[in-house]
């Protein structure tokens, strides 16, 4: 009976491995040790893997970047070594070491995966059945592993921050990550949930997703503006950063830059980088489609197909469907405002040119009809009442004489090719995007007719990077690089009083262009020193009319360009085999442009960072704890203030930014995970005289004092039932200031948020069900705070505005995985 057993396993692997010996895989391997590079090379060719236990701290590995079967990536992986390996029948990946003992060869001790103890019959039977799942479990009860779960905060993540492949915790930058599955334990729809889980970012939405990274982000706005912190999906420049406030579906991973990022993502990068990546096309057939039901009656339906469509081409596609109620109700008309209503989906498309050329296309749309968030008056003087004004008595009610709308229309086409050679590696990013986004808003947040507000905006932009690398490094690891952008736009603001109308249509061509390069230099096995250089160049010609009760009584056509060299320095050293120390000094550079409204001109910013930080995987892989401090000195700071309805953008003299922030994850137990985030930040105006006013000493805009983050994950084994997966997560924020005068009526209260979600998946992982909760507390906080109208249509600061988070929200989640 056992040997007919065998004989069927036997057929049945060898069927496996006739397949997985030829089948190619995208290879991008840079890590510290043999035994992380042979982890990594594993989990790509979705194989087993035993190999000498003198390899797991080895280092010297040889780099692999390329599209190979995983033969040939092992043939790469061990040039000029003793070692060899190959994917053998049972579908495991065997290494050997060759060496002489008394004229004899013998292969080395060999480990399954980390695993120092691992067993013989454990081995024999990994070899004979290839039973990945056995060898998996023992790697991950010895080393603290993550119980073979996806959805564990310590799975590996490997990260693109510095334009290759690496391990978050080998990557010498305050860079933090989260997978596609870790999102969506945690409930991460959009950048804004993304903050409260992450230091050192807060995320404000007025009407438009306005990103702060340590202080540092801009809420201009106009077509001859750009963001602070910038955004790449799938290394494509994302232009707007009106468009930013998206769903994200079908996510690999998201990489949260923290700090200039002066070189290679430096295109007005002070603040730092929000890296998106998509979950690209699989070598085979797989899928999941996805329902959910919630509160304010919302729906979600989205579904995802994956796979191979000829031996060289891969495809996937992704749909999804988004549509809530509103969260306030007009009292007077019935209508309701802050809903959710979108259709977005994604396709991409990986074609083997040849054997060392991969050619992805991918094409996105996002189409929202929405209401946007609406501002809510804090309070409603005696004359607004005496005008005649409804009161709305309810927290979730208003009343407004305009229904508010924020449509936004968003779509793109890109090609990245990736050419391999012996030496080189060549990439090269092709983009085209456009946007148009339409909105109304009721400024003064009655149901008089007293100041609203109407913007456009529409944005056609074209974009080319090449990248050159070295694939065999050695000692040596560089990249460099140009980047080109041509950005048309066309947009306006609307000044809507009962007299004047004051409309401002403006019009602008950016053509930004940029050559890098950077060079990490392994001085010696455990000491690393990186430099690296970005020349800009931007030029802007813009144009703008102003137009009051349809005369037109301002126009004007300036143009202007801006340029910085902007360096980086730092220094890595491993204190140990599990303690990464690092060292930078970067310089950033954002460029000026002309503010839509009164169309005035602001100079460029620019900043030295000096940052210093520690990586640590301790007590047998069981505690991640990272640790990094900063410390900014900035000049010409952007700075942007709204005045009686227009924006002006004005230079502060000088500012310093400084602060802590800390990330930890342990194992506690085999099934319980724990995580938090603590983030300290200093960041004020050193010199700052503005309107015969000095700010100087006042906190920055959107700069808390201190945030932290607190998580839990406990799973369940049912064993043949299935998995029960429970999860809870707690954030807290402290003060922020809106306004750069600080004045108390703008700053908001401090607030915590409180989610948790339970899951069970199926013994298959087929079907997964869960019911989620976010905000359960149901807190009010500010994401936003600006100046409200008296009456007569005036600026008034004792009246301000305020735009509201999220409120509770609960529902249940179904998932089918094929």
């Amino acid at each position: 009976m056992l040997l007919s057993l065998l004989i069927v396993c036997a057929s049945i692997s060898s069927t496996v491995w006739a397949k997985g010996h030829t089948r190619k895989h995208d290879f991008s391997i840079n890590q510290r040790t043999f035994g992380e590079a042979l982890e990594v090379l594993a989990k790509i060719a979705d194989a087993n893997v035993l190999y000498p236990f003198e390899l797991a701290d080895r280092k010297g590995i040889n780099p692999v970047f390329g599209r190979y079967t995983t033969d040939e990536a092992l043939k790469v992986l061990f040039k000029d070594t003793e070692f060899s390996g190959g994917l053998k029948e049972s579908g495991v990946i065997v290494v050997t070491q060759r060496r002489k003992n008394n004229g004899q060869d013998r292969e080395g001790d060999v480990v399954i995966r980390k695993k120092k103890n691992a067993s013989l019959l454990a081995s024999v039977s990994a070899v004979i059945l290839g039973s990945a799942a056995s060898a998996a479990q023992g790697q991950d009860a010895a080393a603290g592993g993550n119980g073979g779960s996806s959805r564990s905060l310590f799975d590996q993540i490997v990260v693109t921050a510095e334009k290759r492949e690496s391990d978050i915790q080998d990557t010498p930058l305050s860079v933090s990550a989260l997978s596609g599955e870790v999102m969506a334990n945690i409930g991460i729809r959009t950048i804004e949930d993304f903050q409260f889980f992450v230091p050192g970012i807060t995320v404000t939405n007025d009407s438009m997703a306005i990103v702060n990274i340590r202080g540092i982000g801009t809420s201009a706005f106009g077509v001859a503006t750009d963001p602070s912190v910038t955004v790449y999906v799938d290394g494509i420049y994302q232009p707007r950063p009106t468009t930013g406030y998206q769903d994200m579906f079908d996510i690999e991973r998201v990489e949260l830059l923290r700090g200039p990022q002066g070189v290679l993502f430096g295109r007005n990068s002070t603040g730092g980088t929000l890296n998106i990546v998509s979950k690209a096309p699989s070598d085979e057939f797989e899928g999941v489609m996805g329902v959910s039901f919630g509160n304010f009656d919302k729906r979600t339906y989205s579904g995802t197909v994956s796979g191979p469509l000829s031996d060289k081409v891969r495809g996937r596609l992704t749909l999804l469907r988004n549509k809530r109620d509103g969260i306030y109700t007009d009292v007077v008309t019935g209508d309701e405002y802050q809903d959710q209503d979108t259709i977005a989906g994604r396709a991409s498309l990986a074609y083997d040119v040849t054997d060392n050329f991969e050619l992805v296309l991918r094409g996105d749309f996002n189409i929202e009809r929405e209401t946007g968030f609406p501002a809510i008056r804090a309070m409603y003087a005696q004359d607004i009442v005496d005008a005649g004004a409804t009161i709305p008595t309810g927290d979730r009610e208003v009343a407004f004489d305009t229904m508010p709308v924020s449509n936004t229309d968003v779509w793109g086409l890109s090609a990245t090719g990736t050419w391999t050679g012996e030496s080189l590696g060549l990439k090269s990013y092709t983009a085209y995007r456009e946007s148009d986004v339409t909105q109304t808003i009721d400024a003064d947040g009655t149901d008089l007719f007293i100041f609203d507000i109407g913007f456009r905006e529409n944005s056609k932009s074209f974009s080319q990077e090449l990248q050159l690398y070295n694939v065999d490094p050695g000692r040596l690891e560089w990249i460099a690089g140009v980047f080109f952008l041509n950005e048309d736009g066309v947009g306006g603001i609307d000044l809507l009083f009962q007299n004047p109308q004051i409309i401002i249509p403006e019009s602008n061509v950016t053509n930004a262009y940029a050559a890098f390069g950077q060079g990490t230099l392994h001085v010696t096995d455990r000491l690393r020193a990186t430099a690296g250089i970005r020349y800009s160049y931007e030029k802007k010609k813009y144009n703008f009319s102003t137009f009051v009760n349809d005369m037109e009584v301002d126009s004007g056509s300036p143009t202007a360009d801006f340029d910085a060299w902007t360096p980086r320095f730092s220094l890595d050293f491993d204190v140990s085999d599990n303690v990464l120390a690092y060292a930078s000094a970067t310089r950033g550079f954002k460029s000026g442009g002309f503010q839509l409204g009164d169309a005035g001109a602001f100079d460029p910013e620019f900043l030295w960072s000096y940052e210093a930080g520690v990586k640590s995987t301790l007590f047998n892989q069981r505690l991640r704890a990272n640790l990094g401090v900063f410390y900014y000195d900035y000049t010409n700071l952007q700075v942007v203030e709204f005045v009686g309805g227009v924006a002006t953008t004005s230079n502060a003299g000088q500012a310093t930014v400084k602060g802590v922030e800390a990330e930890f994850v342990a194992r506690v137990a085999d099934n319980l995970d724990l995580n938090a985030t603590v983030a300290y930040l200093d960041a004020k105006y050193d010199v700052f005289f503005e309107g015969g006013e000095d700010f100087s000493g006042n906190r920055l805009a959107n700069a808390p004092d201190w945030s932290y983050s607190l998580g839990a994950q406990y799973s369940v084994d049912l064993g043949n039932v299935g998995e029960i997966l429970l999860r809870g997560d707690f954030a807290w924020r402290d003060t922020v200031d809106f306004k750069r005068n600080n004045l108390p009526q703008f700053r908001s209260d401090t607030y915590s948020l409180l989610n948790a979600r339970v899951s069970y998946i199926s013994p298959n992982e087929l079907w997964e069900l869960s019911v989620y909760g976010t905000n359960l507390t149901d807190n009010r906080y500010a994401t936003y705070i600006t100046v409200g109208r008296n009456a007569a249509g005036a600026a008034d600061l004792s009246v301000p505005v305020t735009v509201l988070g999220e409120p509770r929200q609960y529902g249940v989640q179904l998932r089918r995985n094929f």
